[in-house]
């Protein structure tokens, strides 16, 4: 038997059978389906995102408690001197 024959009587079998019939509510289920999977991927983004801000918050906090708290006076080195009271500035005499 050469090819084509071969390729004949193949289709000629497929030709042959009968096709299979959808069932009534396949569509249905399958936009069902489709839409409990777009929730799911939703909410596994929701879940890491959560994740990553909950991370970043703790990492920020942590890093913030470990550094020691210093108490220094802070001077204006462009107002060292100078009396910067409202009484003063407004030029009212006691």
């Amino acid at each position: 038997m050469d090819q084509e024959t071969r390729l004949n009587d193949a289709l000629r079998s497929l030709g042959g059978m009968q096709s299979e019939v959808v069932p009534e509510g396949f569509m249905d289920s399958v936009w069902s389906r489709a839409g409990e999977m777009a929730e799911a991927a939703n909410a596994r983004r929701r879940l890491a995102l959560f994740a990553v801000i909950f991370a970043a918050g703790m990492g920020g906090g942590i890093g913030t408690i470990q550094t020691p708290a210093k108490a220094e006076p802070t001077s204006h080195e462009l107002f060292a001197g100078a009396d910067l009271s409202p009484a003063v500035l407004l030029h009212v005499e006691p």
